[in-house]
């Protein structure tokens, strides 16, 4: 038999190739293994038999890699406790609504939030609030020229509990905005007693490290200790 091999790319006409290459391969090892048992020769029947099983994990493995790809590309947010309840004081001094971005470093694709991106706000209401406009180019701009990229931005809404949280049609306008910007950033809203939820139009994971925040949801979690 000749034996096939294939390199490292795994684009979906290669993939598809190789899965018709292996249905092949096992069907001509079925062959051998018919021709072995018919010959009495069970040494060999039992080296194809082994053969074909191991060509048909592979075969399962190929099958497996558009999930294994997926999950691996999946964009991760690491949030420490301190941030989240730093973020959390800074948004909720007074009883209007306010914002801010959040940026720090990236690594693949999993991203810091470390740092507040102070934006001076032209609107700020009991339930709504907004950044000047040229603050946010400028910010943008700041981030650009140091080589950091717009993770995250957060804000607060009026309320307690995890019902808070949810975002408006104005909040996934923006979010909406920013994915055509080709801004990779999530979302992240504060309710008035420490529910925060992330979101974003593509999928993603958050990460929390350190204690003082307890993850309630997948993308939901509740700061324990408010100063």
């Amino acid at each position: 038999m000749e034996a096939k091999f294939f390199g490292d790319s795994f684009s979906a006409f290669e993939v598809e190739k190789i899965k018709n290459e292996i249905e092949a391969n096992i069907g001509k090892l079925s062959e051998e293994i018919a021709l072995a048992c018919k010959g009495h020769n069970a040494e060999k029947a039992n080296f194809f038999f082994k053969l074909a099983l191991l060509i048909g994990k592979l075969g399962q493995l190929l099958n497996e890699l558009p999930v294994f790809l997926k999950e691996a590309n999946k964009s991760v947010f690491v949030a420490s406790s301190l941030f989240l309840r730093e973020s959390f004081d800074y948004l909720n001094k007074g009883k209007v609504e306010s914002l801010h971005f959040v940026t720090g470093p990236q690594i693949g694709n999993i991203s810091v939030l470390d740092r507040i991106i102070d934006l001076p706000l032209q609107t700020q209401t009991f339930i709504f609030a907004k950044a000047e406009e040229v603050a946010v180019r400028k910010a943008l701009i700041y981030l650009s020229r140091c080589n950091h990229k717009l993770q995250a931005c957060t804000h607060i809404h009026p309320g307690m509990g995890i019902e808070s949280t949810i975002p408006s049609g104005i909040d996934l306008r923006l979010q909406e905005t920013l994915d055509k910007g080709g801004y990779k950033a999530v979302g992240a809203i504060f309710s008035r007693d420490g529910y925060i939820r992330f979101y974003s139009s593509f999928d993603f994971e958050v990460d929390l490290y350190g204690r003082g925040v307890e993850r309630i949801d997948g993308r939901v979690f509740r700061i324990t200790e408010i100063s």
